[in-house]
């Protein structure tokens, strides 16, 4: 089936519950902006500024457990957003951000392969790699090179996003690839094997046992519980598991509602 590109974008993330997209418009995302506006499935909020539309989506998955879309412009749209997704990153905050760019051959990432080795800082209208100024603070990161890459990419940033330890992820669109359109039987998939041995093992049932052991034995136990707990869908597990205990809990200050 042929699809803008910007439009599948759209349907992907709504076609895995994904309602609220958080954004300012901008040329360098014209076409993102028209797929996430006119999509039934997804709401957007229109904000004066990037920062504010970062903030929003990381305060919305604390409050909903859910991801928001993340949809800003190139250049100062993309850096105008990243306070926003560094405090998701250190808090274990799931966001999927997806940002506008110049044509892909207006780049400095394409222009580079005729300077003979020379660094470009920029060649197109407003343009910022911001890939490599987010790489530190997401857990995927990466620029649209070929349309057809286009399933891979999203399947791979969503998974990274939802699965272990949740942080943001962040996908680059140069404009002219937005507006692309691609045929979807020839796109390629993701297996999710590819990185599932970098995340950390399971807790397993003998470390279990030795942590209710020393609770158990500890004269003043006391359970200091994080964040974790509500991103994991441990909340009720833990709740229950406190009272049975019947140790007294401390939280960490991005967690007092797990109490």
């Amino acid at each position: 089936m042929k699809i803008r590109l910007a439009d599948y974008i759209a349907n992907f993330l709504a076609d895995r519950g994904v309602t609220d997209c958080f954004t300012v418009v901008g040329g360098g995302a014209m076409h993102l902006n028209d797929a996430f506006g006119h999509n039934d499935r997804i709401h957007c909020t229109y904000n004066h500024h990037e920062q504010a539309s970062a903030i929003a989506a990381e305060a919305y998955a604390r409050l909903n457990n859910k991801i928001a879309a993340l949809c800003v412009t190139t250049g100062p749209g993309g850096t105008n957003a990243i306070t926003g997704v560094v405090g998701g990153w250190l808090d274990s905050i799931p966001m999927f951000v997806v940002s506008g760019q110049v044509k892909y051959t207006t780049t400095a990432r394409y222009a580079e392969q005729f300077t003979e080795g020379l660094p470009l800082r920029a060649v197109g209208d407003q343009e910022f790699d911001i890939t490599k100024a987010i790489s530190c603070m997401c857990k995927y990161s990466a620029m649209l090179e070929d349309i057809n890459d286009i399933r891979y990419m999203l399947e791979k940033a969503w998974h990274l996003a939802t699965t272990g330890r949740p942080g943001p992820v962040w996908l680059d669109i140069p404009v002219n690839y937005q507006g692309s359109y691609i045929e979807t039987d020839d796109l390629k998939g993701y297996d999710p094997t590819d990185d599932d041995g970098e995340l950390p093992p399971k807790i397993d049932d003998n470390t279990i046992k030795i942590i209710l052991r020393k609770i158990k034995n500890a004269k003043r136990p006391v359970i200091y519980a994080g964040g974790g707990i509500r991103l994991s869908g441990g909340y009720e597990a833990f709740k229950k598991a406190s009272k049975l205990l019947g140790v007294p809990v401390v939280t960490y200050w991005n967690s007092i509602d797990v109490i």
